[in-house]
């Protein structure tokens, strides 16, 4: 028995009470396929007005995390999906879909995975995990293991029109596929609506709101093989974006060792939800527990480092922000100064970065460097560490390009025979955005302490 709850002809949105599969499968069907689906355990804001709002305005923006995913999530677009590492929209559907936050709302163009979502509630525990790294020294791993389960209760459905969402701002996902795999933007037809900032999807967009108890979604997903978290969250083994970003280095949670805990305790490079079994006796030299080591500290000098000139400290943002390479113009004044005085400048972060296309090695990204190769001629490179399991074993600079000093002081690209060879703009102009960055924060250190 289908009973609509809402009986005004005006209303832009009907709610719809359904108690069969056969009522649900005619509602689905009675608003043909121009139609999204969102699935929740719980209905929020007014009974005929729906408060669906992103993830970012339910949990609030922490700018540093906000950074490092987002670099990675391009890092992955660059690898796997280049031709999508520019959009905005892919960006932002792998910070939704991985377990960051995102300025859109999630639904699916499946009618199943909304019922699934409408049927199986999140949870999420902690656990801590003792393992070893390659030479078999014992470290602790925190990780946040996460499952849906089904529970007895009432569901939401909503069916909102493409339409109308449309003029908010629509991504569909289905392009977020790499063939011979299974990504889970594909696994759950995603799509995105935004973007949204600090409001609701707009009334106009939904169609129905149906109401049902949570077994009669869950037996609908079903009978399309929906049954269990895997269905739609694919194991790394399956969606290679997953095992890139759980292949990224652990990092040493402070506080935690002393002399009565020796051993070190480390939490994922990006702390994102696990939904598959992880653990690991022994891991590889290519899984990295970065303890906070510099280079300084460390090495007495950097390979392909001529002068053997001075490592700057500086904040994350150098390398995990973007600076506007289009209005900026490419001049150095302060980094100029350093490299007078010392031939060779590094910018080390506090970090180990690593990059989608060298996963399987333990080289990392740890900085920039800027060395004098003629006067006026500067090659800027990245940085770069080995670090096999908790060892730092090696510092040096990777070929980079070549940039010549105008009269006016404006650096310009110029080609040379010594240069990188990848022939990627995108990396390269990385290695500038991080050199604008450090550049201000030679200019004004203060100002990056708030």
């Amino acid at each position: 028995m289908i009973v609509k709850l809402n009986f005004d002809a005006g209303a832009m949105m009907k709610q719809i009470r359904v108690e069969t599969l056969a009522d649900l499968e005619s509602v689905i069907a009675d608003h043909g396929a121009d139609v999204l689906y969102r699935g929740q355990n719980s209905h929020f804001g007014k009974p005929d007005s729906p408060s669906v709002v992103t993830s970012f305005d339910r949990k609030g923006c922490i700018p540093s995390e906000m950074l490092k995913w987002s670099r990675y999530a391009k890092n992955v677009l660059d690898v796997f999906l280049q031709e999508h590492s520019g959009s905005l929209g892919f960006t932002q559907a792998l910070l939704q879909h991985y377990g960051w936050r995102s300025f859109y709302v999630d639904c699916s163009s499946d009618p199943t995975v909304g019922a699934w979502f409408a049927s199986h509630k999140y949870t999420e525990k902690t656990v801590v995990e003792t393992s070893e790294d390659y030479k078999e020294r014992p470290v602790w791993l925190r990780k946040r293991m996460a499952h849906y389960s089904f529970e007895e209760g009432e569901g939401h459905l909503y069916l909102i029109d493409k339409e109308a969402a449309s003029k908010v701002g629509v991504v569909d996902l289905a392009a977020l596929s790499i063939e011979g795999t299974r990504c889970r933007t594909e696994a759950q037809r995603a799509w995105l609506i935004g973007p949204l900032r600090k409001a609701s999807l707009p009334a106009d967009c939904f169609r129905a709101h149906v109401i049902a108890d949570r077994a009669l979604f869950r037996d609908y997903a079903a009978q399309q093989g929906r049954t269990e978290t895997e269905t739609l969250f694919p194991p790394p083994s399956e969606d290679p974006i997953l095992h890139a970003l759980l292949g990224l280095p652990w990092r040493e949670i402070k506080g935690v060792r002393d002399d009565k805990f020796t051993i070190p305790a480390f939490r994922r490079a990006l702390d994102l939800p696990e939904y598959t079994e992880s653990f690991v006796k022994i891991a590889w030299p290519q899984t990295a527990f970065y303890c906070g080591d510099t280079i300084a500290k460390k090495f007495q000098s950097i390979d392909g480092d001529p002068f053997g000139g001075i490592i700057v400290d500086v904040p994350d943002i150098v390398l995990f922000g973007s600076a506007d390479l289009k209005n900026t113009p490419m001049c150095f004044p302060q980094v100029e100064a350093l490299i007078q005085e010392h031939g060779t400048v590094a910018f080390e972060i506090d970090e180990l970065i690593q990059h989608a296309r060298v996963g399987h090695t333990t080289l990392y990204q740890k900085g920039i460097g800027v060395l004098l190769r003629e006067a006026d001629l500067f090659e800027v490179c990245e940085l770069a560490v080995e670090h096999p399991g908790l060892d730092m074993t090696g510092a040096g600079f990777n070929k980079g390009w070549f940039y010549r000093r105008g009269t006016d002081g404006v650096w310009a690209r110029e080609n040379h025979k010594d240069e990188c060879d990848c022939g990627s703009a995108e990396v390269h102009g990385a290695h500038i955005s991080a050199l604008h960055i450090a550049e201000a924060y030679l200019r004004e250190p203060k100002a990056f302490s708030r």
